[in-house]
C-alpha cells in the first residue's frame, strides 16, 4: 500500500479528475431534463466558450507555480497575487474581445448574456488557476474539495429552474456558485503562503530563468491546443458531421482519461522539488503507481470505451469502436512521453520537451488528415499512435539519462535535480533518534553544513528521507 505525501496528493486529484467528469456528465443530463433543449444547447456553448477563453487567460501558468511554488518561501505571496492580477487583467481582455468583435452574436441572443460573459470567463480563469497553486503549496486534497463541491453544488439550482430557464439563468447560476468557491480556496491559498513568509526562497532561480520557463510552457499550451482544435475540423471536412458525433465521444474519453494520469504527473513534480526531496523514494513510489495505471487506463479505453459506444447507440459502437482500442494501445506507449515531460519540468531542460510536442502535433494532425478519407475515423488513431511512438523514441533515451541522474544524486545524498544540495540524515544514535543536517543552500557552492538537530523517528519526514532501520 504506497503511504506519504505523494500518494495523498496524487490520489486527491485523480479522485477530482474522476468526480468532476462524472458529475459534469450529470449536470448536463439534469439540465436535459429540466430544461428546454435549445437552451441548454446555448448555456453549454457559452460555457464551453467562456473556459477556452479562460484557459487562455491564465497563460500557461499553471506549470510554473506547480514547479516554482514549492520552493517560492517567502516570495510564495507575492508570486500568487501577481498571477491573479495578470490573470484578472487577461481574462478582462479577452472576454470583452470576444464580445464586442462579435464572435459569439450565435449565442448572445440579448444584453445580458454579453454583459453576463466578461464575468464569467474572469471567474473560470481565477476558479481554473487556484487549482495549481494549491497543488504547488501542496495541498491537493483542498483542490478535491473545491471542484467536487462545486460539481455537486452546481445541479441543485437546475431544479429550481425547470420547464422556463434561459440560457442566461444557467450560466449565471453557476458563474455565482464558482466565484462563492472560487473566493474560499482564494483566501486558503493565501493564507497558506503568508505562513511562508519566514521560509527561505533560495532554491527559486532569478525572474530570467522564470520568464524563461514560463515561455517554454506559454509555447506548449499553443501547440497543444492545435490537436483538439484542428481534428474536429479536419474530421467534418473530410468524413462529415455524422462521423464527428462518433468520433467527439471516443476523443472525450481518451482525453478524460489523460487528466487521471495528469494528476499523477502534477503530484510527482511537486514533491520532487521539495527542497531535500528524497527522490529516490518518489521515484519508486511513481513506478508503482503509474504502470498499473497506465494498465488501467488502457484496459478502461480498450473494454470500458466499446461498452459506452454500445450504450449510446449501435451506429457508434460500430463506427468508433476500433478507433477506441487503438487508443488505448495508445496511451500506454503515450506514458513514455508523460513521463519525459515530468522530468524535463523538475530539471528544467525544456527544449527537447517543446521540440516533441510540435513533432507530436504535426504528425497527428498531418497523418489524420491523410488518413480520414482513407480508413475513416481508425486513421485518427494509428495517426495519434504513431506520433506518440515517434515521441518516445526521441524521449526514451534522455528520459534514462535524466532519471539514472536524479537516482545517482539521490544516492550519493548530496545534490537534487538542478545540481544543488539537499539534507539526508545521519545515522540514529542508539536511543533510536537521528540527527538531520542544517543546512544553507547556495548557487555558487553545493552544500555548508552548519550543524544539526535532533529528531525523534516519530516527527521524521518520511516524504524527505528515507525509512532507516
Amino acid at each position: 500500500m504506497l503511504k506519504g505525501r505523494l500518494a495523498l496528493n496524487a490520489s486527491a486529484l485523480m479522485i477530482s479528475s474522476a468526480a468532476t467528469g462524472l458529475l459534469g456528465l450529470v449536470y448536463w443530463m439534469v439540465a436535459e431534463r429540466m430544461l428546454p433543449t435549445s437552451e441548454v444547447g446555448r448555456a453549454s456553448a457559452m460555457i464551453s466558450a467562456a473556459t477556452v477563453l479562460s484557459s487562455l487567460a491564465c497563460l500557461s501558468l499553471a506549470g510554473a507555480y506547480q514547479r516554482f511554488l514549492p520552493v517560492a518561501g517567502n516570495r510564495s505571496l507575492r508570486l500568487i497575487l501577481s498571477g491573479y492580477g495578470l490573470i484578472t487583467g487577461t481574462s478582462i481582455l479577452l472576454g470583452t474581445a470576444f464580445v464586442t468583435l462579435g464572435f459569439g452574436s450565435s449565442i448572445f441572443t440579448s444584453t445580458t448574456d454579453r454583459v453576463l460573459f466578461v464575468p464569467l470567463v474572469l471567474v473560470l480563469a481565477i476558479y481554473a488557476i487556484t487549482d495549481p497553486i494549491l497543488i504547488g503549496l501542496r495541498r491537493s486534497p483542498a483542490v478535491a474539495v473545491k471542484n467536487v463541491g462545486l460539481s455537486v453544488v452546481k445541479i441543485v439550482p437546475l431544479f429550481f429552474l425547470s420547464g422556463t430557464a434561459t440560457a442566461v439563468a444557467v450560466t449565471g447560476s453557476w458563474m455565482v456558485l464558482a466565484a462563492l468557491i472560487t473566493v474560499v480556496f482564494m483566501l486558503h491559498a493565501v493564507r497558506l503562503a503568508v505562513a511562508r513568509r519566514l521560509e527561505s526562497a533560495d532554491e527559486l532561480p532569478g525572474n530570467r530563468e522564470l520568464m524563461s520557463f514560463q515561455s517554454a510552457f506559454f509555447t506548449m499550451m499553443l501547440i497543444t491546443s492545435v490537436t483538439p482544435f484542428a481534428l474536429p475540423l479536419i474530421v467534418v471536412e473530410t468524413v462529415g458531421t455524422t462521423q464527428n458525433a462518433y468520433f467527439n465521444l471516443a476523443w472525450t474519453m481518451t482525453s478524460a482519461a489523460g487528466l487521471v494520469r495528469s494528476s499523477v504527473g502534477s503530484a510527482f513534480i511537486v514533491e520532487a522539488v521539495q527542497p531535500g526531496a528524497n527522490t529516490a523514494n518518489l521515484v519508486r513510489q511513481l513506478r508503482r503507481m503509474l504502470l498499473p495505471l497506465t494498465l488501467l487506463v488502457a484496459a478502461g479505453l480498450a473494454i470500458g470505451g466499446p461498452a459506452v459506444l454500445w450504450v449510446v447507440g449501435d451506429e457508434y459502437f460500430r463506427e468508433a469502436a476500433p478507433l477506441m482500442l487503438v487508443l488505448a494501445v495508445q496511451s500506454v506507449v503515450e506514458t513514455v512521453v508523460v513521463v519525459f515531460y515530468m522530468v524535463s519540468q523538475i530539471v528544467r531542460r525544456l527544449r527537447l520537451m517543446v521540440l516533441m510536442q510540435i513533432i507530436v502535433m504535426v504528425i497527428t494532425v498531418g497523418g489524420s488528415y491523410l488518413l480520414l478519407p482513407r480508413v475513416g475515423l481508425i486513421g485518427v488513431g494509428i495517426a495519434s499512435l504513431t506520433a506518440v511512438t515517434v515521441g518516445a523514441a526521441i524521449a526514451i533515451r534522455p528520459l534514462l539519462h535524466a532519471l539514472a541522474q536524479l537516482l545517482r544524486n539521490a544516492q550519493n545524498g548530496n545534490a537534487d535535480t538542478d545540481g544543488k544540495a539537499h539534507s539526508d540524515v545521519y545515522p540514529p544514535t542508539v536511543d533510536g533518534d537521528f540527527y538531520i543536517p542544517d543546512t544553507q543552500v547556495t548557487d555558487k557552492i553545493p552544500v555548508i553544513r552548519t550543524g544539526a538537530h535532533r529528531v525523534p523517528p516519530s516527527e521524521l519526514d518520511t516524504d524527505r528521507f528515507p525509512a532507516l532501520p
